[in-house]
């Protein structure tokens, strides 16, 4: 049975994937960093939760990329990883890593929408396991990127991303952004 939803891109729709993956692996990179030097207190901190909350959303959107296949839900604009390689599919696999996958579900569970479920603490509040997602992420991406050619991507993406991981790499990753209490 032929798969409909296989989406096949024009190079100029990868190139500007590729800006997109860009922006949100350093929006990752620096929202990552900045939350390891803006440790919680248990007092209100607005930047520190919008900050929190957008690095969620970008591991969620990062997380998506790499995850996603041509059996998963999927808008036609989407761009994932594994399109970048529609000739040559044993080259990149999607990542297949259950805990970050539901990360993603939990973000997008709890930190970008209102919901009814019950929840004992503000999201802002939770223990997100910032160490574990990057611990889990940042290889998938430098997967990704060593393995895509580099023809696929607009000017200057795959070495920018890449620095963005060096950094994150040459960091002491925290493993959780709250102690267990």
């Amino acid at each position: 049975m032929p798969n409909n939803n296989k989406i096949i891109h024009t190079d100029d729709e990868l190139k500007m994937g590729s800006q997109y993956l860009r922006y949100h692996l350093k929006m990752y990179e620096e929202t990552l960093l900045w939350i390891q030097d803006h440790q919680s207190s248990n007092s209100w901190n607005t930047v520190r939760n919008a900050v929190l909350e957008d690095h969620l959303v970008h591991a969620r959107v990062l997380i998506n990329f790499l995850s996603k296949d041509d059996t998963s839900k999927r808008r036609k604009d989407d761009v994932l990883a594994m399109d970048y390689f529609i000739n040559s599919k044993d080259v990149f696999e999607p990542l297949q890593d259950i805990f970050l996958n539901n990360q993603a579900k939990d973000i997008g569970g709890q930190a970008v929408h209102i919901t009814k479920k019950p929840m004992p603490k503000l999201k802002s509040q939770q223990d997100w396991p910032i160490g574990e997602i990057a611990s889990r992420l940042i290889p998938g991406v430098e997967s990704f990127l060593n393995a895509v050619p580099e023809t696929s991507l607009a000017d200057g993406v795959k070495n920018d991303c890449l620095d963005y991981l060096e950094k994150l790499k040459a960091q002491q990753i925290l493993v959780s952004i709250y102690p267990s209490t």
